[in-house]
């Protein structure tokens, strides 16, 4: 492997007991990845007691491959997202086949359908009239979570929901589940990816075969939700181990639980807060926006501690006068970057990061079929999701102003408060990916989710 050796602490978690749970919680650029790939190597390798074929999964396509590209081909390792593993055991037990699973935009229209079938059964009520957006996150909320009935439904504290629901509102969206479900089925589509780790869970309950891996590693498990984490933990052998790396501070899809109450039989977690990426000063950013009160709701925080690195330079933060002269700048300062070193240009949507890289030639896009990670210099561009577990020389995040983050369309679907905490952590994602060098524009007033200005944490200029 031409990764870099695990130094310190870092070698006794690669060396864990090859058996149980193990939970290890490192802040951004603290290795969580690097230990990752040589635990999933040495549960592999034939001198290890307890050896076995090894499972090493992340959420996302774009850290797979890099994964792939980083561990290059280690023996006995298979390479996967969470969704590629649970539609292929499925499919192996005879319970999917081609095309049976719905994508998001056909799970969009069959929520909002259903949403109105429901609404119709009603006296008129704003509840109804939320954002599509809502209901398409309570639902996967709740199979995130595993709730089989409404009783369970009603009877559980809805951790991480900022925005309460009385019995009757939530017996209101048990309806339009039920009603999404059956068009889902009518529709031939008997699965959606929320769904899938409950299908898996249910499968593994009466599965006798000898299961395929002996160990699972994850990768940025914090953005599994609970029932993915109980589907991997009955997907081993009872003499086999899981070991997950998370980060609660970089969590994006909103489940915000801790990890016991996954079930998992976890003696000790293991912490880690040095920051080997960042530089001093763009790890001093990330650290006041850990502090911010967006932040503080979130289950098993681990606060990041202080770069171990020299010092650079302290983050730009730039304002444009239009979004026009904004990209025009973004795309230059990526073009000259991009000749000496990886660059990153991140944003919330696929949308804007198309956007700010309009007329720039080359440009490696980090999208869902990523299947070549790119050596060297060059500009990269994609969401903060598609960056997850990545690094870059230079990370440049364009259109931070107050006017888009938080984002209107999540702030009309969920409020204020919960919009601001998924935002602000996805921009703790975006600023985390810079080695060297993070560049932040914006127009108009920059963004509430970002410490102030007054900070003395930028280098501001106009």
């Amino acid at each position: 492997m031409g990764l870099p050796m695990p130094q310190g602490h870092q070698r006794d978690v690669v060396y864990l007991a090859a058996h149980g749970h193990h939970v290890v919680l490192g802040t951004a650029g603290t290795g969580k990845t690097v230990m990752a790939i040589h635990r999933a190597a040495h549960l592999a390798d034939v001198r290890t007691q307890n050896h076995g074929p090894v499972l090493l999964l992340t959420y996302n396509n774009s850290l797979v491959t890099y994964l792939r590209h980083q561990a290059n081909n280690l023996p006995g390792v298979a390479i996967e997202t969470y969704g590629k593993f649970g539609r292929g055991y499925l499919a192996s037990q005879g319970k999917m086949t081609y095309n049976q699973i719905a994508d998001p935009d056909v799970r969009r229209y069959l929520v909002g359908q259903a949403v109105k079938t429901v609404a119709a059964r009603h006296d008129p009520s704003q509840f109804f009239d939320r954002s599509t957006d809502f209901f398409l996150d309570e639902l996967e909320w709740i199979d995130g979570n595993g709730l089989a009935t409404l009783a369970d439904y009603l009877a559980v504290n809805r951790v991480g929901r900022m925005a309460p629901l009385q019995p009757s509102q939530r017996e209101a969206v048990w309806e339009i589940r039920q009603a999404y479900v059956a068009a889902r089925i009518a529709a031939h589509r008997p699965y959606d990816w929320p769904a899938v780790p409950s299908a898996v869970r249910c499968s593994l309950a009466t599965d006798t075969a000898v299961r395929r891996y002996k160990h699972v590693v994850v990768d940025e498990a914090q953005d599994l939700s609970p029932e993915a984490i109980r589907s991997l933990a009955e997907a081993i052998p009872a003499d086999g181990s899981l070991t997950l790396f998370g980060d609660y501070a970089q969590q994006i899809y909103g489940q915000r639980i801790s990890w016991r109450s996954c079930g998992l039989k976890v003696q000790k977690i293991e912490i880690f807060l040095d920051n080997y990426r960042n530089s001093p000063e763009i790890a001093r950013l990330a650290i006041a926006m850990a502090q911010m009160p967006h932040f503080q709701d979130s289950a098993d925080l681990v606060e990041p501690r202080a770069s171990q690195r020299a010092a650079g330079a302290k983050p730009t933060l730039v304002r444009y006068a239009s979004v026009a002269e904004e990209t025009t700048a973004v795309a230059a300062t990526a073009a000259s970057f991009g000749k000496v070193a990886r660059v990153g240009i991140l944003t919330r949507t696929r949308a804007e990061a198309r956007l700010a890289v309009q007329g720039l030639q080359g440009v490696h896009v980090l999208h869902e079929n990523l299947q070549r990670w790119q050596v060297g210099a060059g500009v990269h561009a994609g969401t903060y999701h598609s960056a997850k577990g990545l690094e870059f020389d230079v990370v440049i995040l364009p259109f931070c102003g107050a006017d888009r983050c938080p984002d209107k369309d999540t702030v009309a679907a969920f409020g204020y408060e919960e919009a601001a905490s998924r935002e602000s952590r996805l921009l703790y994602v975006g600023v985390t990916r810079a080695r060297d060098e993070l560049i932040i524009t914006h127009t108009g007033d920059p963004t509430p989710l970002l410490p102030p200005v007054s900070s003395d944490l930028y280098h501001v200029t106009t």
